[in-house]
């Protein structure tokens, strides 16, 4: 198995009948495999999202879900298990439906031949660990360009990332109040970490001078700084969803903002979650006055423009964050 350990690779069968679990564990087992199972699609799920399994078998006939949905279900969350479908020889025409739509790595009949399903688990298992290698070295990749990114914010200005990593932080526990998935939050984490990514391509000047004090034609340059971080971040396609929310993070609920004049929900709510957190910060670092305001007087502007410049339900939940904070 290409220097693979079977007892690091962790399978798991899916199937309402007991007998046809015994089976399959007592086959794998005997391969070295770690082997978990479940008697329904539901009961999968549940273990799939406590931890990560190399190679999914289920059969296709299962009460409430059967093997094709679950084997769909799975593709989308987990998509680096592979997945095999046992099937009766009665519904073979869906098995093959199911192979032609991408939703399934390879579909075996019932009853199977022991030594056919063992080198078709081997082949699945090779392909799971070549993917989950490839998916490490483009995560690696992923990494190094924020790090990237985020080095070029401190050598333009060493307090523009310290401000880009309190902005993350607190969207990212706004998003996590809101219900978002750690993924999700980790993303808007991301999107908060570069979203003055733009200000890099600002002048001297402009970079150095409250928005409040700039010129027109300066503040007109300013308003572009959110498009520019989008464009930067155009190199890696992983991060197009990450870009969308840097570009629309000073639109406003009222469609005040920039650089589009987008309102309401046609604002993307990262972008909405960031508008209110980046407002917050900069009217602790006094951006928009002559002196900074406290935390407890930038709450009370942002609260008066609840509904106006922010989302209300955005405004409301960073809100409730921020009074455990200040409590």
């Amino acid at each position: 198995m290409e220097n693979l350990d079977a007892t690091q690779c962790k399978i798991l069968c899916v199937d309402d009948e007991t007998n046809i679990l015994s089976s399959l564990r007592r086959m794998l087992s005997l391969e070295g495999y770690q082997v978990t199972t479940a008697q329904s699609g539901a009961a999968a799920l549940e273990l799939m999202a406590q931890s990560a399994f190399d190679v999914l078998i289920s059969d296709m006939r299962m009460p409430q879900m059967d093997g094709a949905q679950l084997l769909s279900l799975v593709r989308q969350k987990y998509p680096l298990t592979v997945r095999i479908l046992l099937t009766g020889a009665a519904d073979v025409n869906s098995a093959i439906a199911a192979v032609n739509e991408g939703e399934i790595f390879r579909f075996m009949t019932k009853p199977w031949n022991d030594a056919e399903l063992i080198d078709v688990v081997k082949t699945a298992v090779l392909q799971s660990h070549r993917e989950r290698e490839k998916e490490a070295k483009l995560r690696s990749s992923y990494v190094s360009s924020l790090k990237a990114f985020s080095g070029l914010m401190a050598l333009r200005r060493p307090d523009l990332l310290s401000h880009s990593r309190r902005v993350a932080q607190l969207a990212r526990r706004v998003a996590r109040g809101m219900g978002w998935s750690e993924s999700q939050a980790q993303e808007l984490y991301i999107a908060g970490l570069l979203h003055d990514l733009g200000k890099i391509g600002l002048s001297d000047r402009i970079l150095n001078t409250k928005y409040i004090e700039l010129p027109l034609g300066d503040a007109k340059v300013y308003r572009k700084h959110g498009e520019m971080g989008q464009n930067s971040l155009k190199i890696l396609s992983e991060l197009d969803e990450v870009g969308r929310i840097v570009r629309s993070h000073h639109e406003y609920f009222d469609g005040s903002g920039y650089p589009d004049k987008l309102a309401g929900e046609d604002i993307a709510l990262g972008a909405r979650i960031l508008a209110v957190v980046e407002a917050f910060e900069e009217l602790v670092a006094g951006e928009y006055s002559s002196t900074p305001h406290t935390p407890k007087e930038a709450l009370k502007v942002i609260a008066s423009n609840r509904g106006k410049l922010f989302c209300p339900t955005v405004c409301d939940v960073f809100l409730a964050q921020m009074a455990v904070l200040f409590q």
